[in-house]
């Protein structure tokens, strides 16, 4: 049984990629449905698609029963039971084997970085757009020759490509760039725009492994930061990662490795304050509010949570009526 009762707005990320999409709250019943068809009825309701990697079943039972949850976290709850994590992108989410969401955020921040510093002609090819729809049964390296032969790419590598066939798929127009990547991931492989040269009317680009694991980064949900900087993972509601302890007051599980305003802002929103980053005070400290910080935590209260993002640039936090107020200490 697959029923969707409401799905209202609420903020996501956005990017200078493509049009502001805003992430909705599901409020939704599942019995058994296939997570093939769950991933096309949460693209509908996401405003891009959601791709599962075709190492995972597509045909793997979900059932869950959810009322105004964030999509993140029912985005969790579906990827976790999969052994997977899930990659909130600008233009996509991907649902990807173990916990190669954080791998994957942090190549398509990297990616979004070199194309912007490309020159002007090889940045416009990147940024392409054109829809992509191929049948059931098509081969990958045959996929990836006819995208590039139509772009004028001589793309090197693809002969290391593995042999496969894929299930079908209907994607709405991406750039370029993210329709080879999209594929390639799925052999965790990447383009090296960095190589892009040019002969004649072609451009040259090869085919090369995405960046290694990063050792203590696992997460169930990784979503890019709108400014393509590193990922912000935001701890999930309504699951055993913030069971209420004895107090009844919640807990709280984060990984993460992320910008300090960005991680701030993130976490300050979960629990519904607004955020006064001294941005000022942090200047004349020497600390930009761009440091990241990595951090591990389980099941921690508020207090604890605040005291590990803050504590290893020596700053300090206060909690005044609905206002987190972050700055460096005070003699």
């Amino acid at each position: 049984m697959f029923l969707i009762l409401a799905a209202a707005p609420t903020i996501g990320q956005e990017s200078e990629r493509s049009p502001p999409q805003r992430l909705p709250t599901v409020t939704a019943s599942w019995s058994g449905v296939p997570v093939r068809t769950l991933c096309r009825r949460l693209g509908d309701l996401a405003g891009r698609p959601v791709i599962l990697d075709r190492r995972l079943d597509p045909d793997s039972p979900v059932t869950l029963d959810c009322r105004e949850a964030p999509l993140v976290d029912v985005l969790g709850q579906i990827a976790t039971p999969l052994g997977a994590s899930c990659a909130v992108l600008p233009t996509s989410i991907r649902i990807v084997p173990g916990r190669a969401a954080v791998r994957l955020v942090a190549s398509d921040a990297a990616r979004s970085r070199t194309i912007a510093a490309l020159p002007p002609a090889p940045r416009r090819l990147a940024g392409r757009r054109a829809p992509w729809t191929w049948e059931d049964g098509a081969r990958p390296r045959d996929l990836l020759e006819a995208i590039a032969t139509e772009a004028g790419i001589d793309l090197a590598g693809l002969d290391d490509i593995p042999h496969d066939h894929l299930a079908a798929a209907d994607l709405p127009a991406l750039p370029l760039a993210e329709r080879l990547d999209l594929l390639l991931a799925q052999f965790d492989r990447r383009i090296d725009w960095e190589s892009a040269r040019g002969r004649s009317a072609r451009v040259e680009m090869e085919i090369v492994p995405l960046p290694p694991e990063i050792p203590g980064e696992k997460a169930a949900v990784v979503i890019g930061a709108p400014s393509g900087g590193p990922a912000v993972v935001p701890p999930p509601r309504g699951d055993k990662s913030r069971r209420p302890p004895a107090g009844g007051m919640p807990t709280w599980t984060l990984d993460v490795a992320a910008p300090l305003d960005q991680l701030l802002a993130t976490v300050a929103k979960r629990m519904e304050l607004e955020l006064a980053l001294d941005r000022d005070g942090l200047r004349r400290k020497g600390i930009a509010a761009a440091e990241i910080v990595r951090l591990s935590v389980k099941d921690v209260d508020r207090d604890t949570l605040l005291d590990r993002i803050v504590a290893p640039l020596e700053l300090a936090w206060t909690i005044e009526g609905n206002t987190l107020r972050v700055g460096p200490k005070t003699d």
